[in-house]
């Protein structure tokens, strides 16, 4: 098989490159009108710290170890050190792998067809893949798909002729992938052997030393396995000595493993269908929507077939089709490599028998990327035949199939991007020039954000396991400690149930936000009781316009009385027991307080009027009678052990 001229392939090059620069940044316009507070990418399963962890890798890189990838961790940290800005790097890295990707993804579709029309085709289709946006809102790492297809060009042409030059680009080009990412070096690992074969048989006889080629190719392989393995003892010696302790739990290759239906469902953050797709997944015992956005689609998969059609009928006659038993090949072992482990009684897959020997790799979908590689090279041959037949029904069946390919996996319209911090209200209060100190109640999961309120300018904390945002005094105990802001992300219980009522006793409503509820907490005039829960108590839950939270068979409360004086209190409490009535013995500082008989039905309790002196005081509930599992009573699959309802309180 020969290539086109040199001369011709690089103009091919450049003119790809620049249209391929040219979607990218229409894609990330927003990004570039503030590349150094928003990130490129759409959040399609939630804010994860992923991202943030990688910029502040890239400000402040850390030694090779075991969790370092040189080539993308210090490529970010030399950018940021010229930028002075992380995000600005982080966007960099991710954004210069599409234009990136569509070149080599070019130049080894050239390699392989001869076709420069193909090879464009397969170029911006690998370059704007459906698992490459996806990986690149979460995972910068996972964005470096360049590498792949140079690899398999530089593979390629070793094995045709073995030169110093083409075995040094062996060299570097796998270097590139398995530094990049450790997970593309594990595919590159697992799929040498075979890609080798493929090629191998296609050029088979083509021209003079074949063998002395394949020899030099694979004492190369070995020498880089070798290297490969010395980097992990010297960098990363607990992958070889401590392996069950990075193994991730066998239940996840289920997870995170690819499976059939991922290669034709369209992409989650797609324009026309995303709103089907979500409930798709939604229904789907298995979770890991990121890493199943390996879509290749019904159109490219006839169109690959065309192709395949065609050598059938033609064979090795049209050298356009000479590469496509390697690439079949290529694709049939990656697709069995990403498969998720089959149920009990079933043949043993791949991903599960690497599983036992690396343990710390999961993410097996991962492998669709070269499904999808290899079948976008297939798939522009094919097209490439159609569109240029002489027939017009072939024509018109070659264009038909490229609308739907276009269909299928459209990335625009744009634009792909969100801002480092959480959410409009942060954005909002970080330019404030008034200093604030914000309490934000994002839920226990949302703890990935500490990364990124070192970038947020004014004091910012996260609610702790404890503190209750919902505790109707809780605006009162965040202004006595100095707080100015309340700040309640909309998708959350708490969210949901507060964007319907008024703010909450204590604040002003700030703004209108579509993610966010922002309250200004007033200044107390005087030192003011306040009540916050402790222990006990499961999370709180909302019913109508009420909210309360149940207790365990004992639970407490902290009463702080932040002035100087002893003040003479008497509490109302709106309580209801489970499944039966009950009585709850209340006690201040060990002291007791009060006996109450809690019915089954909410009512208001009084308790005596007590002296609290200044400072904390701990008001303990114990029930007369151990708490009972829901469950057991009502048959609704609640665990939770329950005795007494705690819905409000009252101080007079």
């Amino acid at each position: 098989m020969e290539l086109v001229t040199p001369t011709r392939g690089h103009q091919g090059a450049a003119g790809l490159v620049l249209v391929a620069v040219f979607l990218t940044l229409a894609m990330a316009a927003p990004v570039l009108r503030a590349p150094g507070s928003r990130l490129f990418g759409r959040e399609i399963v939630g804010r994860h710290p992923d991202p943030f962890i990688v910029i502040n890798q890239f400000e402040h890189p850390r030694p090779v170890g075991l969790f370092t990838q040189p080539a993308t961790d210090y490529l970010g940290a030399a950018i940021a050190t010229v930028t002075g800005d992380g995000v600005l790097a982080y966007n960099v890295t991710v954004l210069a792998t599409f234009p990136l990707a569509a070149l080599f993804a070019y130049l080894l579709a050239l390699r392989l067809t001869g076709s420069r029309q193909a090879s464009w085709l397969a170029g911006l289709l690998y370059a704007f893949a459906p698992f490459h946006i996806a990986q690149s809102a979460y995972h910068p790492h996972g964005a470096q798909t360049q590498w792949l297809p140079l690899y398999l060009l530089a593979l390629w042409l070793c094995l045709e002729r073995a030169g110093l030059r083409r075995l040094l680009l062996l060299v570097l080009s796998l270097a590139l992938v398995a530094l990049s990412n450790f997970y593309y070096g594990l595919m590159a690992a697992a799929l040498t052997p075979f890609a080798v074969l493929g090629f191998w048989l296609v050029q088979r006889g083509r021209t003079s030393g074949r063998p002395r080629g394949l020899l030099k190719t694979l004492a190369t392989l070995v020498g880089l396995g070798g290297a490969g393995l010395g980097y992990i003892a010297a960098f990363a010696p607990a992958v070889l000595d401590n392996r069950e302790q990075l193994a991730f739990p066998r239940a996840d290759l289920g997870l995170y493993g690819a499976h059939w239906e991922s290669y034709l469902v369209p992409p989650v953050g797609h324009p026309l269908f995303a709103p089907w797709v979500r409930e798709f997944w939604r229904q789907r015992p298995f979770d890991g929507m990121l890493e199943q956005q390996i879509t290749i689609g019904l159109g490219l998969i006839l169109l690959a077939s065309v192709t395949l059609v065609v050598y059938y009928l033609k064979g090795e006659r049209a050298k356009e089709l000479a590469a496509a038993p390697a690439l079949v090949l290529i694709a049939a072992v990656a697709f069995l490599f990403s498969l998720a482990p089959a149920g009990s009684g079933s043949l043993l897959r791949p991903s599960e028998i690497i599983y036992g020997f690396l343990p710390m790799f999961r993410a097996y979908a991962r492998f669709g990327l070269v499904v999808f590689l290899a079948t976008a090279i297939l798939a522009s041959v094919g097209a490439t035949w159609l569109v240029r037949a002489r027939s017009q029904p072939r024509r018109i069946f070659g264009i038909g199939l490229l609308v739907l390919v276009f269909l299928e996996l459209l990335p625009f319209p744009p634009f792909r991007w969100r801002d480092v911090l959480p959410t409009s209200a942060h954005r909002f209060l970080n330019d404030q020039d008034k200093p604030a100190r914000v309490l934000d109640c994002a839920p226990p999961v949302r703890m990935a954000d500490h990364p990124v309120f070192l970038r947020f300018a004014h004091q910012i904390s996260l609610r702790s396991g404890i503190a209750d945002c919902g505790d109707p005094d809780f605006p009162t105990k965040l202004a006595h400690e100095g707080f100015t802001h309340l700040l309640v992300r909309r998708q959350s219980p708490l969210g949901d149930w507060l964007v319907e009522r008024p703010a909450p006793s204590g604040t002003t409503p700030v703004g209108q936000f579509d993610d966010a509820l922002l309250y200004e907490l007033k200044t107390p005039t005087q030192p003011t009781l306040y009540i916050e829960f402790v222990s006990g108590f499961h999370w709180r839950e909302f019913l109508g316009d009420t909210t309360y939270r149940w207790m365990r068979s004992g639970g407490a409360l902290t009463i702080v009385n932040p002035s100087a004086e002893t003040v003479e209190l008497q509490l109302d409490l709106k309580l209801h027991a489970f499944p039966d009535a009950r009585t709850v013995l209340v006690e201040i500082d060990g002291a007791e307080l009060a006996e109450v008989r809690v019915t089954t039905e909410p009512e208001v309790y009084p308790l005596p009027e007590v002296s609290v002196p200044p400072g904390r005081h701990t008001l303990t509930f114990k029930s007369d009678s151990p708490a009972v599992v829901a469950d057991s009573v009502l048959g609704n699959g609640d665990l939770r052990e329950l005795s007494v309802a705690l819905w409000g309180w009252a101080a007079n």
